[in-house]
């Protein structure tokens, strides 16, 4: 059962930020791949991706108690809107495969999407619907 309590201090807060996905590039395409024991030190425990959204659209729009995700735009492009636990909002434009977006937990996501954009999310623990905050009035609230 995940702390639900914000403000709680044991809730190490940290911002979103890019990160580099390792990888190589030629004339016959590209690959990347994911070694990052640091960001995830138990392995890629959750991966999925979203497809088929409408332009201008919006996907996320929740945030995590505990679970930390990478997001990706292996197709087209994602706008990416960020309010932390610390009040400040940030945005993402993500437009290449070798670049994610670090989403640790306390940071209400919205997302946008070119209509032919392809999201892929690796998170760093399984699905529990009990880790998710769908409601943005209380996330902020509780700032």
């Amino acid at each position: 059962m995940p702390n639900t309590d914000i403000n709680n201090k044991s809730l190490a807060y940290q911002k979103p930020r890019l990160i580099e996905i390792p990888g190589q590039s030629n004339s016959s395409g590209s690959v990347h791949f994911w070694e990052n024991a640091s960001l995830f030190p138990q392995g890629i425990q959750r991966c999925f991706w979203i497809t088929g959204v409408k332009e201008g659209e919006s996907r996320g729009n929740h945030a995590h108690w505990q679970e930390s995700q990478v997001l990706i735009a292996v197709a087209g492009e994602l706008d990416v809107n960020v309010w932390g636990k610390d009040g400040q909002t940030l945005s993402f434009h993500l437009t290449q495969s070798g670049i994610g977006l670090y989403v640790p937990p306390l940071n209400w996501l919205e997302i946008y999407f070119s209509g032919d954009a392809v999201l892929l999310g690796l998170g760093d623990l399984p699905y529990s619907e009990e880790d998710f905050i769908r409601d943005k009035k209380y996330f902020g609230s509780a700032l």
